[in-house]
């Protein structure tokens, strides 16, 4: 299970960034998720699902290659 993480860094920066780098991939925040977390899709299919920003994207840093 997630344990949702304190405020602290601004993870705007860094989400600009990946969406960048792989304008492939659909990054959705709760409001616009069908799973009311932050979720990461590509060509339609779920990559990743997490409570917090941060987390997703350090997931994402995980299962992409650089």
């Amino acid at each position: 299970m997630d344990i949702v993480p304190p405020p602290s860094e601004d993870q705007v920066p860094r989400l600009q960034a990946f969406r960048a780098e792989h304008p492939d991939i659909e990054i959705a925040s709760p409001a616009d998720s069908r799973t009311g977390m932050w979720s990461a899709y590509q060509g339609g299919k779920i990559l990743a699902v997490k409570f917090g920003l941060r987390a997703l994207l350090d997931r994402l840093d995980e299962l992409l290659p650089d």
